[in-house]
This record gives C-alpha cells, structure tokens and sequence, in this order.
C-alpha cells in the first residue's frame, strides 16, 4: 500500500524498497491522462472484481479539476469510515466525523501551532522534544506543567481545523479516499469533531478572510491604538487583543500574545478597526503619547490625538432578520426552479432543529416556511426577550446578525450542490448586494 517507486528519466518504474506489490498483477495496462502528481494505469481487458484487502484506495481525483467541498459533505453525510489525503494532509474519518488529522507540512505540527498561538516558546518546545518523540509531545508539555490540558484541548482542535482548511484550499495536486478501518487504540487522542461543522467553518473563513484582506493585506502588518476605548462595549477577546496593542506588533504577534490564531487574531483586529479603536501600518508605530507609562491594561493608555468619529448609522433587528429572509426567499426560489425544493427545506429544517448549523438560542425551535422564510415576529419578539435577560452576549445584534449567517452559508452550500454553476454565481451575486445593505461603515 505504501511502497514507494522510482520512475526514472527512461520512464522505468521500480519500487526503490523490498519486492513489489505489482507481483501477480501482470497483464496490460493503459496510461491515463493525469496531473503530474499522479498515475493511474487501467487494465484493459478489465478484469473487473474487488480488492478484497484492506486499507484499499476507492476514489481518487485531481484537486483542480473536483470539488473536495462536496466530496466532504458526501463524506459526513454518508459517515464515511476511512482516510482523505490530499496532497501532504490527510483527515482520519470515523462515521463521517473526523478523529484526527495529519500533515507532512512543518507548519502543521501541533507544536509550531502552540509556538504561534503563544501557548509554549520555541525554547521550551526543543528542551521536550529532546526528551519525547513527537507523538507524544502534547502530553510531554502538559506532563511538566508548560501546557494546560483544556489548552492542549484547543490547540488540537485548531489543529485539525487548520489542516482541513488547508485541505478546502488545494487547487492542484492528487486526492485519495482511502476505506480502511480506524483503530481507536492508535489515535493519539480522544476527539471527534463534525465534518459539517468543519464545512461550513472553513467555508465562512474563505469568504471572511477575503473581506479582511482589503484592509489588512497581511498578518505581518503593525497595529497601532487609534483611541482608547471610552465606553465601547468591547468583547472579551476583543479587550484580549486590544491590551496587546502597541504599535510594534503585528497582526500575527498581537494574535501570538492574546492565544488566538492568525485567522482570529486578524478577524478581531478588524472588528477593532470598525470601532475606530485600532488601524493597520506597514511600519510600526508607537500609539502611546510620548511620556506615557507603558502598561498591559487599557486604563494606562493614551489615546492619539485625532478627530471624534462620525455618528454610525443605527441598525434595527427588524433590518437585519428582513434582510436575511429576503435572502432566504432568494435561495428558495432558485432551488425551486429546479424542482427539488423538498428535500432542501427537509434538509435546511433538520439541520436548524439539530442545531447543526448555529447554536445561538435566538434560533431555537424556529423552522422555515414553504416559502424558505423564519417567522420574522417571532424570532424579532425572541431577540427582545434574549436581550432583556442578557443571554446573547455583550453585542446581541451582531451575535443575531452572524447566527442568520450562519443559516444563510449553510443554505447557499446546500444550494450550491444542486445548481448549475452559472446560476449559483449568479445568486451569490444577489445575496452579496443584500449583505451590503447591512454593512455599517
């Protein structure tokens, strides 16, 4: 299965390592047009039957020319058991969640993800893994007191989520479906994260992180403090990053710092920047006024001198739940064209019950109508009553606003799967002008 061959400059194919699997195999094959990063030979005559071993390969494709995304969805909704390798990364599946995943990439390895989450220093990383091999470097840290096992816990997690993001990103190269069975013995460790959840995730980061590039190109940019917060209701990991703000870390460093990830960290920041609190530079700056004392905690710092920011349009509840039914009614009806409206609202409504696509509370028990909307009175008078008792948090209608995304990219997804690609760009196009109308400046 894993034996590795050489074809050399005359086009020779030898197995570089013991004898060959190819032995009792003979016969006459024919060479298939492929990427370079694959082979694939097809008897001919076909013989036909099944390979009765396992782990055996029983799909492969070119990462450029086959959409992973609906190969992950099939993958999770089928629970599917066995391997997805693409390229260097490879996902574990047990009954369609993934158990793990592994990577061939440096930057993938779970101790360079705790390096730059901030969670370990490279020094002390070294110093273990001079003592303990890498697999068994998590529980190495968390044994001599450097890591936390609930941090552990994350960085695991984030470590997959990193590897499968990477997996939705390939554009070239080969991928493997690989039917093995999954020795739970041989797992590192105990996780099992949705396949969905991962989707969508992932999903969300893409179109996100391309809204975050128009203002921070990149994670090596500076972050400079605008003004200090003066009453802004400001999210825990937002006073995280915030704290860690001094003109003279990136994006990146400013993220290390506060224990979020290069994505977050970015996402946070910009929100930082929407406050009018923080802005980007390609030079670092220094935000505190000459003189000032250098402190960690919000209260020491001195704000630049600048100009007060204009007054924001007010946004409603009502505005934000209508627009997004609008776009509802809009996917809805495109998938209605083509006659397979039943099974999408079948679909959309079981993953709203499940909780599958947003846990916020302002959601639950809603389902959605023949005409693809929520109840809009209900789920406004819910929001009042959710607010009232503080249970969404310090920004409920942002909080609102990002569980109707939620929906929404859940339902574009499903969409997606049954629509012509000229139709499903076109209606990405219609949802995009509706989003822009709730965009506050």
């Amino acid at each position: 299965m894993e034996t590795r061959f050489l074809v050399d400059a005359r086009g020779s194919l030898a197995p570089t390592e013991g004898g060959s699997p190819l032995v009792g195999r003979t016969g006459y094959f024919r060479l298939q047009s492929t990427s370079s990063d694959w082979i694939l030979l097809l008897r001919n005559p076909a013989q036909g039957g099944p390979l009765a071993t396992r782990p055996r390969v029983v799909l492969a494709g070119d990462c450029g020319a086959f959409s992973l995304a609906d190969l992950i969805a099939f993958l999770g909704q089928s629970r599917w058991t066995g391997v997805l390798r693409v390229g260097e990364r490879s996902l574990l599946l047990k009954d369609g969640d993934v158990r793990s995943a592994a990577s061939d990439s440096p930057g993938d390895r779970i101790g360079e993800l705790m390096i730059r989450m901030g969670y370990v220093t490279r020094a002390a990383l070294e110093t273990v893994l001079a003592e303990a091999p890498p697999s068994r470097i998590g529980k190495a840290l968390v044994e001599r007191g450097l890591i936390k096992s609930h941090d552990l816990y994350k960085c695991l997690n984030e470590q997959i989520a990193e590897i499968f993001h990477g997996i939705m990103l390939a554009r070239e190269g080969a991928f493997a479906l690989v039917d093995q069975e999954i020795d739970e013995k041989a797992v590192a460790h105990n996780l099992s994260l949705s396949m969905n959840g991962l989707l969508m995730d992932s999903i969300r980061k893409i179109d996100e992180l391309a809204q975050f590039r128009k203002r921070i190109p990149h994670g090596h940019m500076y972050v400079v403090l605008k003004r200090a917060p003066d009453g802004d209701p400001l999210e825990a990991e937002e006073l995280a990053v915030l704290t860690q703000v001094d003109g003279e870390r990136t994006v990146i460093e400013v993220g290390q710092r506060a224990r979020f990830s290069e994505f977050d960290a970015t996402r946070i920041v910009h929100r930082l920047m929407e406050l009018g609190l923080a802005r980007v530079s390609e030079t670092p700056l220094v935000a505190v006024t000459a003189g000032a004392p250098s402190s960690p905690e919000l209260s020491a710092l001195t704000p630049q001198p600048s100009e007060p920011p204009p007054p924001k349009p007010v946004l409603t509840v009502e505005q934000v739940v209508r627009t997004f039914n609008v776009i509802y009614r809009e996917v809805r009806d495109e998938v209605n064209q083509r006659g397979t409206l039943e099974p999408f609202l079948i679909s959309a409504n079981a993953a709203l019950k499940g909780n599958g696509v947003s846990t916020s509370p302002a959601l639950t028990g809603l389902m959605f109508s023949d005409d693809g909307v929520l109840p809009e009175d209900e789920l406004i008078a819910r929001y009042g009553e959710l607010n009232a008792a503080g249970k969404l948090g310090a920004e409920p209608l942002p909080a609102l606003k990002q569980a109707l995304s939620d929906v929404m990219f859940f339902l574009l997804f499903q969409a997606g799967e049954l629509l012509e690609s000229a139709a499903d760009e076109q209606l990405a196009g219609r949802v995009k002008e509706h989003l822009a109308t709730l965009e506050v400046k």
